[in-house]
């Protein structure tokens, strides 16, 4: 049996999509994996549990890992008490009993006093990148430090396009020099920031004219379909995973736009499309996204979407997994595993 356990400096560093590539690739090689989240700041409510629990669904479980146990993120002093540990490694050592590997996902935030996990398996540090930030090289450090000789790599997460190469010279490098086991970067991605149809129409208070085949289908980007001066296809056709928001009113804008790639069209001022638009959205597997606002409305109201949480999303994982595979040198070899 292997455990690995996964922890970050802060929410949202990759932890669960890390977890969740890792999973999907393990058992699609026919291992047996589960995922297991000892610490949860709302237990009733955490959305990790949720999705994970979809995705281990597919394999009848030799042993349900048990509901995380509460925590204060709040505190100034996070920690577990001697019998939570306990009840920790027990829950550990019976599911190493049942599976392959054990992935923990640790929700406490990992710092200079290193992080909470269980002595005497691998750490894998994920550490969410913050633009510009070189003096994260001895926060990292720090953190590297506390966890101690468990620890067995460290993966940077969101690198900004243009600070790639800054992010290799003066962050990387230096990590490396100091003997800490640094597996690489990825850089940051739109479809794992991206909405999903189902937040598009929750935010928005729309209704589908055209239901989508998948509500939690990623859309990367948004485009205002108006008077352009380059062809349908030209414009509409330049990206995958794109909404469209044009006028209800407006068939030549809307028929233009369902191109390879579109993968919804939000049509605005309240007024519902004719027949024709139906048809041929149906064809081409388009759904038909009906909104009061108008097209400015609706365009900066979607600019508040970006404060919301990222779906977990099948899709998504699989996302990550090629980000993992294309950016870490010997990945998944050069996992503590």
């Amino acid at each position: 049996m292997t455990v690995l356990q996964i922890v970050a400096n802060r929410p949202a560093a990759g932890k669960t999509a890390l977890a969740g590539a890792l999973l999907s690739r393990m058992r699609n090689a026919g291992q047996r994996a589960v995922w297991y989240k000892p610490l949860a700041a709302n237990p009733d409510t955490d959305r990790d549990l949720a999705f994970m629990a979809q995705l281990m669904a597919a394999e009848p479980a030799a042993v349900t890992p048990p509901l995380p146990q509460a925590f204060n993120p709040a505190a100034d002093a996070l920690s577990v008490s001697d019998q939570q540990q306990s009840e920790i490694a027990a829950a550990v050592a019976e599911l190493s009993a049942a599976y392959d590997t054990v992935l923990m996902e640790w929700a406490v935030p990992a710092g200079d006093a290193g992080a909470l996990v269980l002595p005497g398996y691998p750490v894998l540090l994920m550490w969410g990148y913050t633009a510009g930030a070189v003096a994260e090289v001895a926060a990292i450090a720090g953190a590297a430090q506390g966890i101690g000789g468990d620890l067995g790599g460290i993966i940077l997460n969101g690198v900004t396009y243009h600070r790639q190469q800054e992010t290799e010279r003066e962050i990387l490098e230096p990590l490396r020099a100091e003997g800490l086991p640094v597996l690489g970067a990825i850089p940051e991605s739109r479809r794992m920031l991206a909405p999903t149809l189902q937040q598009v129409a929750d935010y928005l208070d729309g209704c589908w004219v055209e239901e989508p085949a998948d509500l939690a289908a990623a859309v990367d980007r948004f485009l205002i379909g108006g008077n352009i001066m380059d062809s349908g296809p030209n414009y509409f056709g330049r990206y995958e995973a794109q909404a469209v928001i044009t006028r209800g009113g407006r068939p030549d804008i809307q028929m233009a736009s369902l191109q390879e790639g579109t993968r919804c069209l939000i049509l605005t001022g309240g007024e519902e499309p004719i027949e024709y638009v139906r048809v041929e959205a149906h064809k081409h597997g388009v759904p038909l996204l009906l909104v009061n606002a108008d097209t400015l409305e609706a365009a900066e109201r979607l600019g508040g979407l970006i404060e919301q949480e990222p779906a977990h999303t099948r899709e998504k994982v699989a996302h990550f997994a090629d980000l993992l595979e294309g950016c870490l040198t010997g990945w998944p070899d050069s996992l503590p595993l």
